[in-house]
């Protein structure tokens, strides 16, 4: 559903003389959900118009914004408002929901199959995997651990970034760590990387920030555009999205060899069946 008031404010400067960039701008604008935009960063929309990010700051400005994340905000708003009546005192359940949604979309439009194909192959091949996350990312991590348990896999998830280190100490060129990282530039998760890339263990990382810090000891990065809402920064989209990304690998790896890790499966399910009431 777009914004009216940016659309208006789209039409009344294409009604004006125009810049190449400008019209560039303008002309991507019209052929996309606008929606889109509020999980794209200034960089990632210059690189989908093919214009300088100066160039898009300018063009923000001549629609009477700030800067780009002022831009954003009124978007998002714009968005908010116009979009499914609520029950009287609910309207904050409309503007979660439309920011799940969007930013399940927005995943799902940036995932590469390349990626997800190598990270499971590199996940099928190691003797174990480690699960690591620190913070809101370790719900995640906890979880990619468990649907890995599930099929037979050795796997490991530590909480205490102390034992993160000493069970990465162990590990080597055969093993695999998976980290999760919302931002990429968590000190605790960094410092895991850097001692697992020393001990020349295979390491992926899930990451909305594909040039963060984190990314540097990464032989694979599976990264989305960045999650942080305008309106809402570190809402539980991120969250969400790192779970997306679990539920992607697991059901993958879980195809790849249906038949060995259906067996897996029933017999980690027979283990379980007396447990419940």
């Amino acid at each position: 559903m777009p914004n009216v008031s940016i659309r208006n404010k789209l039409a009344t400067l294409r009604a004006g003389k125009l810049t190449k960039s400008q019209k560039r701008l303008l002309d991507y604008f019209e052929g996309i959900d606008l929606r889109q935009v509020i999980y794209m960063s200034i960089t990632d929309l210059a690189v989908a118009t093919g214009v300088a990010e100066a160039t898009v700051l300018r063009f923000c400005r001549s629609l009477g914004f700030n800067g780009y994340q002022e831009f954003r905000l009124s978007l998002a708003q714009g968005i908010i408002e116009i979009g499914h009546e609520e029950p009287e005192g609910t309207g904050y359940v409309g503007e979660i929901a439309e920011t799940y949604i969007a930013a399940m979309k927005n995943c799902r439009r940036t995932l590469s199959a390349t990626q997800i194909e190598e990270a499971i192959e590199l996940i099928s091949k190691a003797k174990s995997i480690c699960c690591f996350g620190v913070g809101h990312s370790y719900l995640a991590a906890l979880e990619l651990h468990n649907r890995l348990m599930m099929m037979g896999l050795l796997t490991h998830c530590e909480r205490d970034t102390h034992m993160q280190n000493v069970l990465i100490s162990s590990r080597g060129e055969e093993d695999l760590i998976v980290i999760f990282s919302i931002s990429g530039s968590s000190k605790d998760t960094v410092e895991a990387a850097e001692l697992a890339r020393a001990n020349g263990m295979k390491i992926i990382v899930i990451t909305c920030y594909e040039k963060s810090p984190l990314t540097r000891y990464a032989d694979l990065v599976i990264s989305a555009s960045p999650m942080d809402s305008p309106m809402e920064p570190g809402a539980m989209s991120g969250k969400v999205m790192q779970l997306f990304l679990v539920d992607v690998l697991s059901t993958g790896i879980h195809r790849s060899e249906k038949s060995r890790y259906d067996a897996a499966v029933a017999k980690s399910s027979r283990a379980t069946a007396g447990k419940l009431i």
